[in-house]
């Protein structure tokens, strides 16, 4: 569904099934990524594989996207390369149904073109960004990139009318570290790939971001921030949540890996978050409830992992404020920790590192 025309048994073909294939997980660069075969899977107007190709100012955004690809594609595997066209085509699939073009051959009126321009263009500046290097890993952006047109049934369900949308939209990103597929590697793009909550007929958009907080070669520690809205709800949802894995473990991180046990460390979180979202919410009048502070802050699925320090994430609803105040962080020095810390706790939380 995501590649047509003739070119689907060409270069693009062999580059996904690399993604599958055994020979993916070792990790390595061959010509089978080169330069010019990514460009020739990612370029779908090369033999008029698609009806948007027709037109030129897409065509032309299209093309400056390929380029910022290929180029990014420099630095990743095979199988990395394979992904990467297989997010793209994923992409463009879902940007017509989401711009209103239904059916392979649809050609968009004004509003579409705009809506295609606006997307494109963004698109071409974003993957820009699709490979990082940091702290000595290649992390490549995943991509499920879905879209479902919005029937009749879901129009009338919803109460909007003429202005409902035109597609229900599913863009969820999340990383994978590239190269050679070890065990420990293997289990990190597990534990952070994420899925969707929702079905496209459950009439409910969901977004998922994240960012890369800290690498190491002890401990990588990732944010997610998710959004949701249901076609009619008076309003979407949002949380976060952190994922850090112990690399050597191949595990999340618990509890006991960061703090000393019975150490009161529990009570001192709660206190400084008290005291600090008190601070930022003082103009509002708003002091959150002790007690559910710290539910929040005891949750490791809440800690973010920085080499300057903790950051307790708290979404809304996790502080004991209404919605309408949103969600907020805490941030902690390791200095200030120092009495609390597990000394065998991996970098950068241990004292000594």
């Amino acid at each position: 569904m995501l590649m047509r025309g003739n070119w689907i048994a060409s270069a693009s073909f062999a580059l996904i099934a690399l993604a599958s294939c055994g020979r993916g997980g070792d990790g390595a660069k061959t010509e089978e990524s080169s330069a010019a075969n990514i460009a020739e899977a990612l370029d779908i107007c090369a033999n008029g594989g698609d009806a948007l190709c027709q037109n030129q100012a897409l065509a032309q955004l299209d093309s400056a996207a390929r380029e910022a690809l290929v180029a990014e594609s420099a630095s990743i595997s095979d199988a990395g390369a394979a992904l990467l066209v297989q997010n793209q085509n994923r992409w463009r699939e879902a940007a017509r149904t989401i711009c209103g073009l239904q059916g392979a051959d649809a050609q968009p009126d004004a509003a579409a073109q705009r809506c295609l321009e606006e997307r494109f263009r963004a698109r071409a500046q974003e993957v820009r960004e699709a490979v990082q290097e940091v702290g000595g890993y290649t992390f490549q952006r995943m991509e499920l990139m879905d879209a479902s047109p919005v029937n009749e049934a879901m129009v009338a369900s919803s109460g909007l009318g003429d202005d409902a949308p035109a597609a229900i939209v599913r863009e969820i990103r999340f990383p994978r570290i590239d190269g050679r597929q070890t065990p420990a590697i293997q289990r990190f793009n597990d534990l952070v790939a994420q899925q969707p909550q929702f079905r496209l007929e459950e009439a409910t958009n969901e977004v998922v971001e994240y960012r890369i907080a800290f690498a190491g070669p002890e401990l990588i520690s990732v944010r997610f921030d998710m959004a949701s809205d249901t076609l009619g709800a008076a309003h979407g949802s949002n949380t976060s949540k952190a994922v850090t894995v112990l690399m050597e473990q191949g595990r999340a991180l618990t509890a006991t890996d960061v703090f000393t046990e019975d150490s009161g460390w529990e009570r001192f979180l709660t206190q400084r978050a008290v005291t600090e979202i008190a601070r930022q919410y003082r103009e509002d009048g708003f002091t959150p409830p002790e007690r559910d502070v710290q539910e929040s802050v005891t949750k490791p699925h809440l800690w973010l992992i920085t080499e300057q320090g903790l950051t307790l994430l708290f979404p809304p609803y996790s502080f004991g404020a209404p919605y309408v105040m949103g969600g907020t962080e805490v941030s902690i020095p390791w200095a200030d920790l120092r009495a609390y810390l597990n000394p065998a706790a991996p970098a950068p939380i241990r004292p000594s590192a």
